[in-house]
């Protein structure tokens, strides 16, 4: 068993190399030219990657939720299986693409409009 320490830096280091791949996964969506695709492939990638969920039912510990879905698939645990692992990823991944929506329409219809300019009568 680890301790709490253990746990701690093993969070530090997996949040660190995402942060390190998030760099190519720019550059690889880069050339996709609507906003909503490109920011779907995103948002799916760094949900899947960064959401966390319980490792075990009696336990206070934190894993990727991707791997807790993993482990429920090859040696299911609990009667939740996959879902366990799934359901939070769906929710923060629908939650973050609303919102990256909203603010990409928010952002886009502010530049749109043209500004006006009245003229001074001397």
């Amino acid at each position: 068993m680890y301790s709490m320490e253990n746990y701690y830096w093993g969070g530090v280091a997996y949040v660190l190399g995402v942060l390190l791949l998030t760099p190519a996964l720019w550059w690889i969506t880069r050339f996709m030219r609507w906003h909503p695709l490109k920011a779907f492939f995103r948002v799916l990638v760094l949900a899947v990657l960064l959401t966390p969920a319980y490792a075990f039912n009696d336990m206070i510990y934190l894993a990727p939720a991707w791997t807790v879905s993993v482990f429920e698939a090859i040696n299911p645990q609990t009667e939740q299986g996959v879902s366990r692992g799934l359901v939070p990823i769906v929710f923060c991944f629908v939650v973050v693409y609303v919102i990256d929506l909203c603010f990409w329409l928010l952002l886009r219809n502010r530049r749109s409009k043209p500004v006006r300019r009245v003229a001074r009568e001397a």
